[in-house]
Order: C-alpha cells, then structure tokens, then sequence
C-alpha cells in the first residue's frame, strides 16, 4: 500500500502540470488565430461549441471514469488533450479550429472530477481517518501556482522566439510557441500519470471499456437519485450554482469595468497583467489559510465555507461600489482570495457524502451545477450589465452568493445537532 505523502506527490505533480499546460496558451491565442485569418465571430462560435460538448458530457464521462477506473479515463482525456495541442498548432480554417475545440471539450469533460475521485479515494484508502482539507487545499494551491506561472509565462514566450517567421505565415510562429511548449508538458503529463499514479480497482468488476459504456446509465441513474436523496448534497450544489453565477459575472466584466477605472485598456496592459497574476496568487494565499482557520474552527468545514461565501458576496458587493483604482483592486483580490479559502471546506464537506464507488459521477454533477450557473448568470448578468451597468451586474451577484452563505449555516447546524445526538447516545450506552 503506497504512503500518504507518495500519493499528495504524485497527484500535486500530475496537478502542476495540467495546470501549467493549459494556462500558458490563452493569453495570446486569441491573436494567433487574428493573425491566421480566423474572426473573432469564427472564436466566439469555437468557445460555444467547447462549452456546449462539456456540458453534454460532463456527467457521461464521470460515470465511465468510475465504471472503468479513473487512471484510465484520466489517460484517455490527456491523449486526446495533447491531439487537441497539435491541432490548435495546425489551425488556419474555421473547419480544424472547431474540430480542436470539439475535442478539447472532450478532454475536460473526460479529465473533470476523474484524477479528484482517485486522490480522495487512495488518500482514505491509506488512512481511513485522515482529514482530506489539508491535502485538498494544498491541491488548490498548485493548482493556482501553476495557473499563475503560465499566465505570465504564456505571455512572455513569444519574446523569446521573435526569429521565428511572422504570425499566420507558418506553423511555428512567435504566438504558436506557447502551444508547443503547452504541448510537450502534456506530453511529459501522459508518462507521470501512467508511471506516478497506481490505482487498485474492485476485484470482480468488468473493466473493459464496452462494459464501462453499459454501465454509465446506472451510474448516472444513481448520482441523481443521490443528489435528490440526499439534503446536504442538494445545498451544497445550490452554493456550487451560486457560486458559479458569480464567478462568470467577476471574470467577463472586470476587463472592461477595470478599463474604463483606467481609462482605457491598451494604454493599460500591465495593469491588468498585474491584476491577474496578484488574483492568483490572493487565492493561492486563502487556500492556505482554509486549513489554519479550520483548525481554529475545530473542523467545522461548513462554517469555515459559510464565513468564506459571505466574505465572497461582501467582496463583490463593496467592488460594486468602487470608484478608485487601488480600492476596486484591492476588492477584486478580496474576491478570489475567498473563493480560494471555500475551496477546501466545500470539496471535504461533498466528499464526505459521496460513495466511493460513485464519486467521479457526482464530482460532475457538482461542475453541471457550477455551468448552469454560471450560464444563468451569463444570460441574466450580461443582460443587466447591458441594461444598466456592470456595478449592478456585480451587485446582484454578490447578493445571491451572500444568500447562498446560509445554506452553509444549514448544513453546519445539522452537523452541529447530528454530533450532540451522537454524543447524548454514546453516554448514555456508557
């Protein structure tokens, strides 16, 4: 049986790299595929169809990984990350550009929940009593180092390689080189999983692969019919829904809500490198400071989750609000730095009332909570940003997610009463 620590190493690795391959293109993909030809019409119809293959197979996906084992669908979706890689490299017509977005869909959808369900498993597999908040949240920690990392990287590559020929005349330009690289790491990504994670399966199951596609409808059946059963787990989707509703609404309005604080945008650039890179490094700081605070709390993850939801809301709320540059920057960072201190409590608290045997399945169904609202929010915030403005937009969400704090209050008053009738039992027995 591998140790505790070999299995945290092993996953915060596989983590790094994930995140650090798909952060370094993004930051100037849009303009590699301008300077091919391809139109910001063309894009935004890309992002659509990737958005909508996620969603179709967010939860048939998480039913395979557990019908036929997490490792292997985890190496399914980052093969098919890294055919994506060598597409986005080749991309000049909208055909292959909706192609490669297509089939990165595939590959998160296939990668979303799969390699988690693995960590918590082997963790509790290793040590039956061990407290899954602290690894938890020093996974959200890499994972935001890395997505800091290659952020800034992504932008600073082409720099490197200005001999290169000009972009939209060949393959390998100065803007495709954060694709090259991003796709050696998934590459590199493919030999740590296969070397560095060791999954033990159910002896008497049928691992094949079209065994594993028979059994998705039960899987699937199953996780609904526990997510309905199951009152902790519907309020905790409801938080992932609101929290996904506020989430869309910071990351599509604080560009240009920040330009106009400014001044303008292009004039501006590195303030809002700036921004970006300190929001990461703010959720970084309160993934950190989850465990500590519920230490203090004495493990009481719903509350921890309450205090940082409220937080969140508060944050978004007073950010509204804001006139000056340095005190909306300041709330900005709030923001994320609370997202980072949920993080943690919230994934310990669903993880407790998941089965083993069904947690990539309703892994997925928490991300179909956060996509639908964050769709709604999409629609219904983009809306009134248009109408009105993006400090309504803003205040809107933030009252939801400062709503949705009591239902943290809920689950924790549950477990608060569960945990005196259990002790009222026991001392009675004795």
């Amino acid at each position: 049986m591998r140790s505790v620590k070999s299995i945290q190493w092993a996953y915060y690795l596989v983590l790094f790299l994930f995140w650090l391959a798909t952060a370094l293109p993004p930051a100037l993909s849009i303009l590699l595929y301008q300077a091919r030809g391809i139109t910001l019409f063309e894009i935004g119809l890309a992002m659509a169809v990737y958005s909508a293959t996620i969603v179709l197979l967010e939860l048939p996906t998480g039913g395979l990984a557990d019908a036929v084992g997490r490792k292997r669908v985890t190496l399914l979706a980052y093969s098919i990350m890294a055919v994506t890689g060598i597409l986005h490299l080749f991309t000049f017509t909208l055909p292959l550009l909706l192609v490669g977005w297509a089939l990165y869909g595939v590959s998160r959808a296939l990668a979303s929940g799969a390699l988690e369900a693995w960590f918590v498993d082997a963790l509790q597999t290793a040590d039956p009593d061990i407290d899954l908040q602290p690894a938890l949240a020093k996974a959200g920690t890499v994972s935001l180092l890395a997505l800091g990392i290659g952020t800034l990287a992504g932008s600073a590559i082409p720099q490197l390689f200005t001999g290169l020929p000009a972009d939209g005349t060949a393959v390998l330009t100065p803007l495709a080189m954060p694709i090259f690289i991003s796709l050696i790491l998934k590459l590199l990504l493919l030999v740590v999983v296969m070397t560095a994670v060791h999954e033990q399966r159910p002896s008497g199951t049928d691992d094949s692969w079209r065994g594993g596609f028979r059994q998705v409808p039960l899987i699937l059946q199953d996780a609904f019919q526990l997510s309905r059963r199951n009152s902790t787990i519907l309020l905790l989707l409801s938080t992932t829904a609101a929290a996904g509703l506020a989430m869309v609404a910071l990351e599509t309005f604080w560009q240009p809500r920040f330009a106009a604080l400014l001044g303008g945008a292009a004039e501006n650039s590195l303030y809002f490198g700036v921004l970006l890179a300190a929001s990461f490094g703010l959720g970084m700081v309160g993934n950190m400071a989850a465990t500590p605070l519920s230490r203090w709390l004495r493990q009481r993850y719903a509350l921890v989750a309450a205090l940082a939801q409220g937080l969140f809301g508060l944050s978004l709320l007073i950010l509204a609000g804001q006139t000056a540059v340095p005190l909306a920057a300041l709330f900005f960072w709030l923001t994320y730095f609370n997202m980072g201190l949920i993080n943690s409590p919230h994934a310990t608290l669903i993880n407790r009332e998941i089965p083993a045997a069904r947690r990539s399945a309703m892994l997925s169904v928490q991300s179909l909570a956060g996509y639908a609202g964050a769709m709604i929010g999409s629609v219904l915030l983009g809306y009134l940003a248009e109408q009105q403005s993006i400090s309504a937009a803003w205040m809107v969400a933030g009252l939801v997610v400062v709503v949705s704090s009591g239902l943290y209050i809920q689950i924790d008053r549950r477990q608060q009463a569960h945990s005196y009738e259990a002790a009222n039992t026991f001392s009675e027995i004795g």
